[in-house]
């Protein structure tokens, strides 16, 4: 390979890289320690839990769950919410483990679709709200469809 073969192959794996991170709204830095003796297990630290407003729960999708609606929010899903969550949302993919990404199919059955739907309107933290990945308010609705289908899957 010739020296531009190789800066461009490098170009190429860098943007790539800043584009997941982007995706995903960049991510909590992971603290590093380092020891020669075995340290004590400590618990894991309770995540905070992220509630809706009241308000929010009452209000119902406008859409029904049926196959347009499922593919529709499918499509949306695989293109922005794959990366961080993975293909059966649950999480277990480098990106989401780096940005603690939450497990769809865990967290979505407790929760109404208004719930969601204000958490997918107002973002927090890694979870940029939809509208910075132009993501429309109805589409919103669609993801919800296809994120049930993923946590029936189980």
């Amino acid at each position: 390979m010739n020296m531009n073969t190789n800066k461009w192959m490098l170009s190429l794996a860098l943007l790539a890289g800043v584009s997941v991170m982007v995706a995903c709204g960049g991510g909590e830095k992971a603290e590093e320690t380092t020891t020669t003796e075995a340290a004590p297990v400590a618990e894991e630290p309770m995540a905070e839990v992220w509630v809706a407003p009241a308000s929010a729960k009452a209000v119902a999708n406008p859409f029904k769950a049926d196959a347009a609606s499922i593919e529709k929010g499918k499509g949306i899903f695989t293109q922005y919410c794959v990366s961080c969550h993975g293909e059966d949302g649950k999480a277990e993919v480098p990106a989401g483990l780096a940005v603690k990404a939450a497990n769809l199919v865990d967290k979505t059955p407790a929760q109404t679709d208004g719930e969601i739907h204000w958490k997918l309107l107002n973002g927090k933290g890694a979870m940029l709200k939809i509208s910075t990945y132009g993501i429309s308010d109805e589409d919103g609705w669609h993801l919800i469809n296809y994120v049930r289908t993923l946590a029936a899957q189980g």
